[in-house]
């Protein structure tokens, strides 16, 4: 019998004598994954490298703070939180699975891995860095119910607005982003007193910064208060509504017994690098006014307002230590009171830029964020417990 020739050029291999035709099957290394499995390795290999991703730009913010940038990754911390934890949990779950470069998905998830949770513990730490515990005013001292809402332009009487004071009935509320000389145009055109103070929530006395921009009711006699602006440079292309100057309202406050020094603060908006410098120089005007206070203990100063900025920004905690006050948050993490497009969206839209601080001998009731009131922020609701002048005597 004749022995069969393999031809050139032939689209088939001949047939073995014995009828066994070769298939280039017999030839491959292993058998083709089903496409399921080939697109949920494509998925995790993606997981990783999102996870990677978030966890160094969150770190940057630690590692880099005096950057515009990297400062400014601040404000999304939970998110990429979020993000690096979900990428880590649909990495690991890539590890049973089998992937053409097994040693390198192993190294990537990995450093993911690494990455989230060295992020985790920075900010946790940070979290806790300059965080009063919660306590009950004591019966002797003064409480006082603060709030403070950036309303975004919206109008001082707004039914919703004053829905909300009178529901509150806070002692103090700090107004930003007031625009007031189109308040009054709106006030008088209703025919309502200039102000609305002494009523539908607001309290009787009131003090205007020289800007306009801040606005502070108060149910305590204002004893002494200051303005303090701070210069800044103005972007080009900036419509008539933004102003670079910005102001900070410091007042003292007769409670009684114990004057309180409130310092109202709204400095600008880091969005471009020319703004985050107008921010750091209203922030160092910040602590030459409260370098002013006297240092004791019994200093009893709280300043809360918008403060644009995160409570891991590093100049924010330096603010903090460097002044000797303390904060707190919403069930003792960092809650969004600044949302981005809509406020059903804000756990995740939205970023922890409104803020308070207190010095040491002001104790801290509670902490808590109001409702949609119609602007993009809701209001920072805080208590706190002034205690009386023998107290802080006895305890020094």
């Amino acid at each position: 019998m004749a022995e069969p020739s393999l031809t050139y050029g032939s689209a088939h291999p001949p047939a073995d004598p014995e009828g066994f035709v070769p298939t280039f099957s017999m030839f491959s290394a292993s058998p083709r994954r089903p496409s399921i499995v080939t697109l949920f390795s494509l998925l995790c290999w993606c997981a990783c490298l999102g996870a990677l991703f978030v966890g160094m730009l969150g770190l940057s913010t630690y590692v880099a703070p005096d950057y515009w940038v990297t400062d400014n990754m601040s404000f999304f911390l939970t998110q990429f939180l979020a993000a690096g934890l979900f990428g880590c949990v649909v990495g690991a779950l890539g590890l049973l699975v089998r992937h053409r470069f097994a040693l390198l998905y192993r190294t990537l998830w990995s450093l993911a891995f690494i990455a989230f949770v060295s992020l985790a513990g920075l900010t946790g730490s940070r979290t806790l860095a300059h965080t009063a515990d919660l306590t009950p005013a004591t019966d002797s001292g003064r409480k006082i119910k603060v709030v403070s809402i950036n309303i975004e332009h919206l109008f001082l009487g707004d039914e919703v607005l004053r829905a909300f004071l009178e529901k509150e009935q806070p002692e103090i509320v700090v107004i930003e982003e007031a625009l007031w000389w189109l308040q009054e145009r709106r006030w008088e055109r209703f025919g309502l007193p200039i102000g609305g103070n002494g009523s539908n929530g607001f309290p009787e006395y009131l003090k205007v910064g020289e800007l306009g921009g801040l606005a502070v009711y108060s149910r305590f006699p204002i004893l002494a208060s200051q303005d303090h602006l701070v210069s800044g440079t103005l972007p080009p292309g900036s419509d008539v509504y933004y102003d670079a100057d910005r102001e900070l309202l410091s007042l003292t406050l007769d409670t009684g017994d114990r004057p309180l020094h409130l310092l109202a603060i709204h400095p600008d908006s880091p969005r471009t690098h020319s703004r985050w410098v107008n921010k750091r120089a209203y922030m160092d005007e910040l602590d030459k006014v409260l370098t002013g206070f006297d240092q004791t203990r019994d200093r009893g100063i709280i300043a809360i307002g918008d403060w644009n900025s995160s409570p891991w920004s590093a100049r924010f905690q330096r603010t903090l230590n460097e002044n000797g006050l303390v904060t707190a948050y919403t069930g003792g993490w960092p809650q969004n009171s600044r949302f981005f497009f809509d406020y059903r969206l804000r756990w995740f839209l939205g970023s922890p830029v409104d803020q308070f601080a207190v010095s040491r001998d002001i104790q801290v009731e509670n902490v808590s964020l109001g409702p949609d009131i119609g602007s993009d922020h809701v209001p920072l609701i805080v208590e706190i417990g002034l205690p009386a002048s023998e107290q802080v005597q006895t305890s020094d």
